[in-house]
């Protein structure tokens, strides 16, 4: 079964500070990730397609696009779902618009699963990052060196 869930939300902050913000989730420097019980993990270091990894509840994923300032998305290909998750920021007027789209293939025997147990979790804590989004304290970006640009 395809799904496609969709969180957004207008943040009253530029862009490159939102990007910053989400690119640092499961860093030393997150600022946003909501859930403690449901740890947000990924592989040190700068993000790089293809290589940079992230782990949260049942998901393991790898970064699959990345466009500084706008695009963010990860790719699982797991027994239990195939497809991506990621944020898409656009500059507006005051701040921006930040949109998370969650769009994939469930296995069969998944089906209920997500619709009884793992949609309302995956919903409260998007809503909550988004709000932590908004209001959180910025995240500065490490200084990076030419060889580790994205």
């Amino acid at each position: 079964m395809h799904i496609r869930n969709e969180h957004s939300r207008l943040i009253a902050r530029p862009a490159s500070e939102v990007f910053s913000a989400l690119a640092a989730v499961g860093t030393e420097d997150d600022r946003i990730w909501p859930a403690p019980s449901i740890p947000f993990e990924r592989t040190p270091g700068p993000l790089r397609v293809g290589e940079t990894r992230e782990r949260h509840g049942i998901i393991r994923a790898v970064l699959d696009d990345l466009d500084p300032d706008r695009r963010l998305t990860w790719r699982a290909d797991q027994r239990f779902m195939n497809g991506t998750h990621g944020f898409e920021i656009t500059e507006t007027a005051t701040g921006c618009r930040v949109v998370h789209v969650l769009d994939g293939d469930l296995a069969w025997w998944f089906v209920p699963i997500w619709f009884l147990k793992v949609r309302g979790v995956h919903d409260r804590i998007l809503e909550r990052l988004l709000e932590r989004l908004d209001t959180a304290p910025a995240v500065v970006p490490a200084r990076r060196s030419r060889s580790e640009a994205p």
